[in-house]
């Protein structure tokens, strides 16, 4: 079983050819309002893929939490580790251009709420991953991580949107995982190259570096490893990154070999983005098994 402990939102999703300038005015193509939010997206990738799932987290006790809760219940998610707060529920406009590239404005709300006090050693009992992001504060992150190293469950933290977490925390990680831009941001905190060996190596810890299109590199137990990518027509990346997480944790909860799940999880991002949106785009289990297939055609 996975527990996702992190960030749900409602989005708000405009396809428009491309941003508007300061003071100018453009009308969009369309408007989505969906669930969403890093760790929803990534809760909800990880039960596509098969994955026993549950969440706990903070949305207001208004419309739109309703709406940030809608597809982990159809999923089957368990929720009863998600809160309902005075606070509004987390929010993002996510502007979509004709080119698939995203622009996103995010208010937080309840998200900021979000505390470890939310876990028990108890809690995780019978759970292999505690799966993390940055959309929550990052002190509570930090106690997570302590606390999923008293359980024994392997901490996987996605330090996405990039903030800061002290050099300490860093190094209890059990499996980083960061994109191009994140790890230049943790190099330059830790003075060595981005690339994934040279993290995990400074820090001491796993490390998955994900490369857009390219794949993935990781360096696991000092091994280092690459899952090349697989060009697609590219529609919305919005939650790529979302889902590569989600399936990744879905497969290592599988025991799946390293190897593999690196690869799944790499071709269940890339099919992310063939589609709109965040948690409409993420694919099941039988679809990435289909998109795989293909690679080898």
């Amino acid at each position: 079983m996975i527990t996702v402990f992190g960030s749900l939102n409602a989005d708000l999703c405009f396809d428009i050819a491309r941003c508007p300038d300061a003071g100018e005015t453009l009308a969009s193509d369309g408007l989505r309002t969906q669930a969403g939010g890093k760790g929803g997206n990534q809760a909800l990738a990880a039960a596509k893929a098969g994955a026993a799932v549950r969440f706990v987290g903070a949305v207001g006790a208004d419309t739109f939490g309703d709406v940030a809760l809608s597809g982990l219940q159809q999923a089957g998610v368990d929720l009863s580790g998600v809160r309902r707060d005075a606070a509004e529920t987390g929010c993002a406009i996510v502007i979509v251009e004709k080119s698939g590239d995203n622009r996103i404005i995010l208010n937080g709300g309840a998200n900021a709420g979000v505390s470890a006090d939310q876990l028990t050693r108890e809690s995780l009992q019978g759970v292999s991953n505690l799966v993390m992001q940055m959309e929550i504060p990052a002190t509570a992150v930090a106690a997570a991580v302590e606390l999923a190293g008293q359980a024994g469950v392997r901490s996987i933290v996605n330090l996405a949107p990039a903030m800061p977490l002290p050099l300490e925390t860093l190094k209890k990680i059990d499996l980083l995982v960061v994109n191009e831009s994140e790890a230049q941001i943790v190099s330059e905190i830790i003075s060595c190259a981005s690339d994934a060996a040279s993290l995990a190596h400074r820090l001491g810890t796993d490390v998955i570096r994900t490369l857009g299109p390219d794949g993935a590199e990781a360096c696991v137990a000092g091994t280092v490893r690459h899952a090349p990518g697989r060009a697609v027509r590219v529609v919305d990346t919005t939650a790529a990154g979302d889902c590569f997480i989600g399936v990744l944790a879905a497969e290592l909860d599988a025991e799946r070999d390293f190897d593999l799940a690196l690869q799944r999880a790499v071709a269940a991002s890339a099919l992310t983005c063939t589609g709109p949106g965040s948690q409409s785009s993420l694919p099941s289990a039988a679809e990435v098994d289909a998109f795989l297939a293909t690679w080898a055609d």
